[in-house]
Protein backbone atom coordinates (compact mmCIF):
# COMPACT_ATOMS: atom_id res chain seq x y z
CA UNK A 1 0.00 0.00 0.00
CA UNK A 2 1.21 3.65 -0.61
CA UNK A 3 2.28 5.52 1.76
CA UNK A 4 -0.26 9.01 2.18
CA UNK A 5 -0.16 12.35 3.76
CA UNK A 6 -2.89 12.14 6.71
CA UNK A 7 -4.75 14.42 4.45
CA UNK A 8 -4.58 11.73 1.87
CA UNK A 9 -5.86 8.72 3.80
CA UNK A 10 -8.67 6.93 1.79
CA UNK A 11 -11.32 8.26 2.71
CA UNK A 12 -11.63 12.07 3.34
CA UNK A 13 -14.06 14.45 3.34
CA UNK A 14 -16.51 14.95 0.52
CA UNK A 15 -14.79 16.38 -2.75
CA UNK A 16 -15.12 19.56 -4.35
CA UNK A 17 -15.88 18.51 -7.64
CA UNK A 18 -18.57 18.54 -10.64
CA UNK A 19 -21.74 17.32 -9.49
CA UNK A 20 -22.19 15.08 -11.92
CA UNK A 21 -19.12 14.31 -13.91
CA UNK A 22 -18.95 11.60 -16.10
CA UNK A 23 -15.50 11.06 -15.89
CA UNK A 24 -13.38 10.93 -12.57
CA UNK A 25 -9.31 12.06 -12.53
CA UNK A 26 -6.79 9.14 -11.59
CA UNK A 27 -3.70 11.19 -10.34
CA UNK A 28 -0.66 9.54 -9.88
CA UNK A 29 0.45 9.09 -6.30
CA UNK A 30 4.49 10.19 -7.16
CA UNK A 31 6.45 11.64 -10.59
CA UNK A 32 6.21 14.92 -12.16
CA UNK A 33 2.81 15.01 -12.37
CA UNK A 34 2.04 14.80 -8.95
CA UNK A 35 4.84 17.24 -7.76
CA UNK A 36 4.10 19.62 -10.93
CA UNK A 37 0.68 19.18 -11.58
CA UNK A 38 -0.22 17.72 -15.29
CA UNK A 39 -0.01 20.61 -17.88
CA UNK A 40 3.28 21.81 -16.55
CA UNK A 41 4.65 18.10 -16.22
CA UNK A 42 3.13 17.89 -19.57
CA UNK A 43 5.52 20.73 -20.85
CA UNK A 44 8.34 19.52 -19.26
CA UNK A 45 7.96 15.95 -21.18
CA UNK A 46 7.73 18.03 -24.82
CA UNK A 47 10.48 19.61 -23.46
CA UNK A 48 12.44 16.41 -23.57
CA UNK A 49 10.46 15.21 -26.67
CA UNK A 50 7.85 12.99 -24.83
CA UNK A 51 4.00 13.25 -25.33
CA UNK A 52 1.97 10.68 -23.85
CA UNK A 53 -0.80 8.84 -24.73
CA UNK A 54 -4.11 11.42 -24.58
CA UNK A 55 -6.57 10.71 -22.05
CA UNK A 56 -9.38 9.59 -24.84
CA UNK A 57 -6.87 6.85 -26.07
CA UNK A 58 -5.95 5.17 -22.77
CA UNK A 59 -8.92 2.30 -23.20
CA UNK A 60 -9.73 -0.36 -25.58
CA UNK A 61 -7.81 -2.62 -27.83
CA UNK A 62 -5.76 -0.06 -29.94
CA UNK A 63 -4.10 3.05 -29.73
CA UNK A 64 -5.49 5.38 -32.86
CA UNK A 65 -2.72 6.85 -35.16
CA UNK A 66 -3.47 10.50 -33.85
CA UNK A 67 -1.86 11.38 -30.93
CA UNK A 68 -0.10 8.22 -30.19
CA UNK A 69 2.81 8.73 -28.00
CA UNK A 70 5.85 9.81 -28.77
CA UNK A 71 9.42 9.74 -27.40
CA UNK A 72 12.32 10.45 -29.50
CA UNK A 73 16.12 11.58 -28.71
CA UNK A 74 16.55 12.97 -32.28
CA UNK A 75 15.33 14.97 -35.07
CA UNK A 76 12.32 13.71 -37.29
CA UNK A 77 14.49 13.09 -40.60
CA UNK A 78 12.66 13.69 -44.01
CA UNK A 79 13.01 10.88 -46.50
CA UNK A 80 12.53 10.28 -50.06
CA UNK A 81 10.53 7.55 -50.81
CA UNK A 82 12.28 7.31 -54.06
CA UNK A 83 15.82 7.58 -53.23
CA UNK A 84 15.40 5.39 -49.66
CA UNK A 85 17.93 2.28 -49.05
CA UNK A 86 17.90 -0.26 -46.73
CA UNK A 87 21.49 -1.64 -46.04
CA UNK A 88 22.02 -5.02 -45.19
CA UNK A 89 25.77 -5.62 -44.13
CA UNK A 90 27.41 -8.50 -41.95
CA UNK A 91 25.42 -11.36 -43.49
CA UNK A 92 25.98 -14.12 -45.72
CA UNK A 93 25.63 -11.95 -48.65
CA UNK A 94 25.17 -7.73 -47.89
CA UNK A 95 22.15 -6.55 -50.03
CA UNK A 96 20.49 -3.09 -49.98
CA UNK A 97 17.23 -2.70 -50.65
CA UNK A 98 14.55 -0.30 -52.03
CA UNK A 99 11.38 1.08 -50.50
CA UNK A 100 9.64 -0.83 -53.52
CA UNK A 101 11.57 -4.19 -52.97
CA UNK A 102 10.71 -4.05 -49.49
CA UNK A 103 7.02 -3.60 -50.07
CA UNK A 104 7.23 -6.54 -52.87
CA UNK A 105 7.87 -9.19 -49.90
CA UNK A 106 5.60 -11.06 -47.88
CA UNK A 107 4.09 -9.05 -44.54
CA UNK A 108 3.53 -10.08 -41.42
CA UNK A 109 1.49 -8.71 -38.79
CA UNK A 110 2.18 -7.81 -35.16
CA UNK A 111 -0.22 -6.12 -32.85
CA UNK A 112 1.98 -5.47 -29.64
CA UNK A 113 2.63 -2.96 -26.93
CA UNK A 114 4.94 -0.51 -27.86
CA UNK A 115 6.69 1.11 -24.43
CA UNK A 116 8.91 3.75 -23.22
CA UNK A 117 11.76 1.73 -21.12
CA UNK A 118 11.17 4.42 -18.27
CA UNK A 119 7.62 4.28 -18.74
CA UNK A 120 5.38 4.88 -15.43
CA UNK A 121 8.72 5.00 -13.38
CA UNK A 122 9.82 7.19 -10.01
CA UNK A 123 9.44 10.55 -12.48
CA UNK A 124 7.31 10.02 -14.78
CA UNK A 125 4.34 8.72 -12.45
CA UNK A 126 1.54 8.92 -15.01
CA UNK A 127 2.84 6.15 -17.27
CA UNK A 128 1.55 7.46 -20.56
CA UNK A 129 4.10 6.52 -22.55
CA UNK A 130 2.91 3.81 -23.95
CA UNK A 131 0.16 2.58 -27.02
CA UNK A 132 -0.87 -0.26 -28.87
CA UNK A 133 -0.87 -0.85 -32.87
CA UNK A 134 -1.15 -2.75 -35.64
CA UNK A 135 2.20 -2.90 -37.20
CA UNK A 136 2.98 -5.31 -40.44
CA UNK A 137 5.91 -5.60 -42.50
CA UNK A 138 8.72 -8.33 -43.74
CA UNK A 139 9.69 -10.24 -40.71
CA UNK A 140 13.75 -10.10 -39.89
CA UNK A 141 14.04 -13.87 -40.81
CA UNK A 142 12.14 -12.99 -44.46
CA UNK A 143 15.20 -10.35 -45.14
CA UNK A 144 17.93 -12.88 -43.91
CA UNK A 145 16.53 -15.12 -45.74
CA UNK A 146 16.75 -12.93 -48.70
CA UNK A 147 20.86 -11.96 -48.31
CA UNK A 148 21.54 -15.64 -47.90
CA UNK A 149 20.99 -15.88 -43.68
CA UNK A 150 22.76 -14.21 -41.01
CA UNK A 151 26.39 -16.03 -41.97
CA UNK A 152 28.77 -15.44 -38.93
CA UNK A 153 26.43 -12.81 -37.31
CA UNK A 154 24.67 -13.30 -33.40
CA UNK A 155 23.79 -10.06 -33.05
CA UNK A 156 22.48 -6.85 -34.86
CA UNK A 157 22.55 -3.32 -34.67
CA UNK A 158 20.06 -1.29 -36.23
CA UNK A 159 20.91 2.76 -37.33
CA UNK A 160 18.32 5.13 -38.20
CA UNK A 161 18.19 8.42 -40.20
CA UNK A 162 17.55 10.40 -37.58
CA UNK A 163 20.50 13.17 -36.63
CA UNK A 164 21.04 16.08 -33.91
CA UNK A 165 24.54 17.50 -35.11
CA UNK A 166 27.15 18.14 -33.95
CA UNK A 167 26.45 16.30 -31.08
CA UNK A 168 24.53 12.99 -31.72
CA UNK A 169 24.28 11.79 -35.39
CA UNK A 170 21.31 8.63 -36.04
CA UNK A 171 20.14 6.93 -33.40
CA UNK A 172 21.52 3.11 -33.44
CA UNK A 173 20.19 0.05 -30.88
CA UNK A 174 21.66 -3.59 -31.14
CA UNK A 175 20.05 -7.08 -30.10
CA UNK A 176 20.64 -10.46 -30.46
CA UNK A 177 19.84 -12.95 -33.47
CA UNK A 178 18.35 -14.92 -30.99
CA UNK A 179 16.27 -12.13 -28.89
CA UNK A 180 15.27 -11.43 -32.16
CA UNK A 181 14.07 -14.37 -33.14
CA UNK A 182 12.40 -14.87 -29.92
CA UNK A 183 10.54 -11.47 -30.46
CA UNK A 184 9.11 -11.91 -33.92
CA UNK A 185 11.12 -8.72 -34.89
CA UNK A 186 9.51 -7.48 -38.18
CA UNK A 187 10.48 -4.40 -40.48
CA UNK A 188 7.66 -2.12 -40.37
CA UNK A 189 5.88 -0.26 -43.41
CA UNK A 190 2.30 -0.39 -42.25
CA UNK A 191 1.08 1.10 -38.79
CA UNK A 192 -2.85 0.40 -38.37
CA UNK A 193 -3.09 -0.33 -42.35
CA UNK A 194 -1.47 3.18 -43.63
CA UNK A 195 2.20 3.76 -44.41
CA UNK A 196 4.17 5.11 -41.47
CA UNK A 197 4.43 8.75 -40.93
CA UNK A 198 7.19 11.15 -40.25
CA UNK A 199 6.42 10.57 -37.23
CA UNK A 200 5.86 7.29 -36.62
CA UNK A 201 9.33 6.53 -38.54
CA UNK A 202 8.68 6.35 -42.34
CA UNK A 203 9.05 4.77 -44.83
CA UNK A 204 10.62 1.94 -42.27
CA UNK A 205 10.92 0.73 -38.87
CA UNK A 206 12.28 -1.86 -36.60
CA UNK A 207 9.08 -3.45 -34.46
CA UNK A 208 10.41 -5.53 -31.58
CA UNK A 209 7.52 -7.40 -29.94
CA UNK A 210 7.71 -8.06 -25.87
CA UNK A 211 11.13 -5.66 -25.64
CA UNK A 212 10.90 -2.17 -24.77
CA UNK A 213 10.56 0.50 -27.47
CA UNK A 214 14.04 2.20 -27.11
CA UNK A 215 15.00 -1.11 -30.14
CA UNK A 216 11.97 -0.09 -32.06
CA UNK A 217 14.32 2.06 -34.48
CA UNK A 218 12.87 4.27 -36.72
CA UNK A 219 13.94 5.90 -40.00
CA UNK A 220 15.67 2.54 -40.15
CA UNK A 221 18.23 2.62 -42.87
CA UNK A 222 21.22 0.09 -42.26
CA UNK A 223 20.64 -3.27 -40.40
CA UNK A 224 24.50 -4.67 -39.15
CA UNK A 225 25.34 -8.27 -38.63
CA UNK A 226 28.14 -8.67 -35.95
CA UNK A 227 29.48 -11.60 -34.25
CA UNK A 228 29.45 -9.53 -31.04
CA UNK A 229 27.63 -7.48 -28.74
CA UNK A 230 26.77 -4.08 -30.45
CA UNK A 231 29.08 -1.64 -28.28
CA UNK A 232 26.62 1.32 -28.87
CA UNK A 233 25.93 4.26 -26.01
CA UNK A 234 22.53 3.38 -25.69
CA UNK A 235 22.94 -0.27 -25.01
CA UNK A 236 25.62 0.02 -22.78
CA UNK A 237 24.92 2.63 -20.71
CA UNK A 238 21.39 5.17 -21.32
CA UNK A 239 19.20 2.60 -20.83
CA UNK A 240 20.82 0.69 -18.51
CA UNK A 241 19.90 -0.69 -14.58
CA UNK A 242 22.36 -1.21 -11.68
CA UNK A 243 21.78 -4.92 -10.55
CA UNK A 244 23.29 -6.31 -7.23
CA UNK A 245 25.24 -9.31 -7.57
CA UNK A 246 27.06 -11.16 -5.37
CA UNK A 247 27.42 -8.26 -3.44
CA UNK A 248 28.35 -6.16 -6.61
CA UNK A 249 26.42 -3.71 -8.41
CA UNK A 250 26.65 -4.48 -12.02
CA UNK A 251 25.45 -2.70 -14.77
CA UNK A 252 22.61 -4.32 -16.73
CA UNK A 253 20.64 -3.54 -19.64
CA UNK A 254 16.80 -3.01 -20.14
CA UNK A 255 15.10 -5.66 -22.21
CA UNK A 256 12.00 -7.72 -21.62
CA UNK A 257 8.83 -6.37 -20.63
CA UNK A 258 8.17 -7.04 -17.06
CA UNK A 259 4.39 -8.15 -15.49
CA UNK A 260 2.54 -5.28 -15.63
CA UNK A 261 -1.27 -3.48 -15.30
CA UNK A 262 -2.65 0.13 -15.14
CA UNK A 263 -6.35 1.39 -14.32
CA UNK A 264 -6.66 3.88 -17.01
CA UNK A 265 -10.20 5.51 -16.54
CA UNK A 266 -12.54 5.91 -14.29
CA UNK A 267 -15.81 6.43 -16.04
CA UNK A 268 -19.76 6.31 -14.52
CA UNK A 269 -21.91 3.55 -15.46
CA UNK A 270 -25.38 3.07 -14.12
CA UNK A 271 -23.65 1.48 -11.09
CA UNK A 272 -21.57 3.40 -9.97
CA UNK A 273 -18.13 3.61 -11.56
CA UNK A 274 -16.64 1.50 -13.79
CA UNK A 275 -12.48 1.30 -13.30
CA UNK A 276 -10.62 0.10 -16.84
CA UNK A 277 -7.46 -0.53 -18.15
CA UNK A 278 -4.41 -2.77 -20.04
CA UNK A 279 -2.72 -5.76 -18.75
CA UNK A 280 0.71 -6.43 -20.43
CA UNK A 281 3.85 -7.74 -20.22
CA UNK A 282 5.54 -10.66 -18.34
CA UNK A 283 6.65 -14.18 -20.24
CA UNK A 284 3.88 -16.34 -20.08
CA UNK A 285 -0.09 -15.39 -20.74
CA UNK A 286 -2.14 -13.23 -18.19
CA UNK A 287 -5.15 -14.56 -16.63
CA UNK A 288 -6.34 -12.38 -13.97
CA UNK A 289 -6.02 -9.13 -12.63
CA UNK A 290 -7.50 -8.13 -9.70
CA UNK A 291 -8.36 -4.04 -8.80
CA UNK A 292 -8.64 -2.62 -5.40
CA UNK A 293 -10.64 0.75 -4.69
CA UNK A 294 -8.64 0.95 -0.91
CA UNK A 295 -4.58 1.29 -1.62
CA UNK A 296 -4.08 -2.69 -1.63
CA UNK A 297 -5.95 -3.85 1.49
CA UNK A 298 -8.58 -5.64 -0.28
CA UNK A 299 -8.78 -6.97 -3.57
CA UNK A 300 -11.38 -7.90 -6.14
CA UNK A 301 -11.46 -9.90 -9.31
CA UNK A 302 -12.07 -7.62 -12.78
CA UNK A 303 -13.42 -8.79 -15.98
CA UNK A 304 -10.65 -9.51 -18.44
CA UNK A 305 -10.73 -9.79 -22.18
CA UNK A 306 -7.43 -11.37 -23.93
CA UNK A 307 -5.69 -10.50 -26.95
CA UNK A 308 -7.29 -13.48 -28.82
CA UNK A 309 -11.03 -12.25 -28.41
CA UNK A 310 -9.91 -8.75 -29.07
CA UNK A 311 -8.61 -9.94 -32.17
CA UNK A 312 -10.01 -12.84 -33.07
CA UNK A 313 -9.05 -11.77 -37.19
CA UNK A 314 -4.94 -12.77 -35.94
CA UNK A 315 -3.13 -15.69 -38.52
CA UNK A 316 -1.10 -16.85 -35.36
CA UNK A 317 -0.48 -16.26 -31.76
CA UNK A 318 3.01 -14.75 -32.74
CA UNK A 319 1.07 -11.79 -34.36
CA UNK A 320 -0.61 -11.55 -30.57
CA UNK A 321 2.47 -12.50 -28.28
CA UNK A 322 3.12 -8.76 -27.40
CA UNK A 323 -0.63 -7.72 -27.08
CA UNK A 324 -2.28 -6.28 -23.95
CA UNK A 325 -5.37 -7.50 -22.51
CA UNK A 326 -8.40 -5.35 -21.22
CA UNK A 327 -9.86 -5.49 -18.19
CA UNK A 328 -12.89 -3.93 -16.21
CA UNK A 329 -14.42 -3.80 -12.61
CA UNK A 330 -17.51 -1.67 -11.88
CA UNK A 331 -16.80 -0.25 -8.64
CA UNK A 332 -20.31 -0.22 -7.05
CA UNK A 333 -21.94 3.12 -5.65
CA UNK A 334 -18.85 4.45 -3.46
CA UNK A 335 -19.21 6.93 -0.99
CA UNK A 336 -18.20 10.23 -1.71
CA UNK A 337 -14.08 10.66 -0.87
CA UNK A 338 -10.61 10.03 -1.60
CA UNK A 339 -9.69 6.55 -2.82
CA UNK A 340 -6.37 5.15 -3.50
CA UNK A 341 -6.90 2.41 -7.01
CA UNK A 342 -4.64 0.45 -8.69
CA UNK A 343 -4.54 -3.53 -10.73
CA UNK A 344 -2.32 -6.16 -9.96
CA UNK A 345 -1.98 -8.84 -12.87
CA UNK A 346 -1.17 -12.31 -12.62
CA UNK A 347 0.00 -14.89 -15.48
CA UNK A 348 -0.62 -18.39 -16.08
CA UNK A 349 1.33 -19.86 -13.47
CA UNK A 350 0.10 -17.67 -11.32
CA UNK A 351 3.05 -15.45 -11.00
CA UNK A 352 2.04 -11.81 -9.85
CA UNK A 353 2.64 -8.20 -10.87
CA UNK A 354 4.91 -7.01 -7.92
CA UNK A 355 3.92 -4.94 -5.50
CA UNK A 356 7.41 -3.10 -5.01
CA UNK A 357 10.56 -2.35 -6.71
CA UNK A 358 13.65 -5.03 -6.21
CA UNK A 359 15.65 -3.40 -3.63
CA UNK A 360 18.56 -5.73 -5.48
CA UNK A 361 17.92 -3.22 -8.86
CA UNK A 362 18.03 0.52 -9.29
CA UNK A 363 17.52 2.30 -11.83
CA UNK A 364 14.64 4.06 -14.23
CA UNK A 365 13.48 1.42 -16.65
CA UNK A 366 11.18 -1.46 -16.51
CA UNK A 367 9.61 -0.51 -13.32
CA UNK A 368 6.74 -2.93 -12.76
CA UNK A 369 5.38 -2.24 -9.27
CA UNK A 370 1.68 -1.69 -9.09
CA UNK A 371 0.79 1.76 -10.35
CA UNK A 372 -1.21 3.53 -7.78
CA UNK A 373 -3.95 6.03 -8.35
CA UNK A 374 -5.73 8.44 -6.24
CA UNK A 375 -9.29 9.25 -7.41
CA UNK A 376 -11.57 11.70 -5.54
CA UNK A 377 -15.38 10.80 -5.54
CA UNK A 378 -18.10 13.38 -5.42
CA UNK A 379 -21.40 13.55 -3.89
CA UNK A 380 -24.20 13.13 -5.75
CA UNK A 381 -25.94 10.56 -7.88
Amino acid sequence: MPELDATEQLVAAPAQALAHPSELELRPLQGLPKWLGNRLAKLVFRAVSMEEQPLAARTGAMSPTHGYYRRDRHVHPRVDAATYKLQISGVADARTLSLSQLEALPRAERVCVMECAGNGNHLMGSAGLMGQARWSGPTLDTLLDLCGGPGAASHFAFRGRDKLWPVKSGYHYGLSLDELRRAGAIVALRMNGEPLSRRHGFPARLIVPRIYSMSHVKWLCQIEGKTTPHRGIHNDFVFTNKQRRDGRWERVQARWIGLKSLVTRCQRVPEGWQLSGWAWGGDRAITRVDVTTDGGDTWHAATLRRPDALFRDAQGPEDLAGAWSTFSFVWRNPSPGRYVVGARSFDEDGTAQVLEEDPNVRGHFNQCRVKWREVVVPAGP
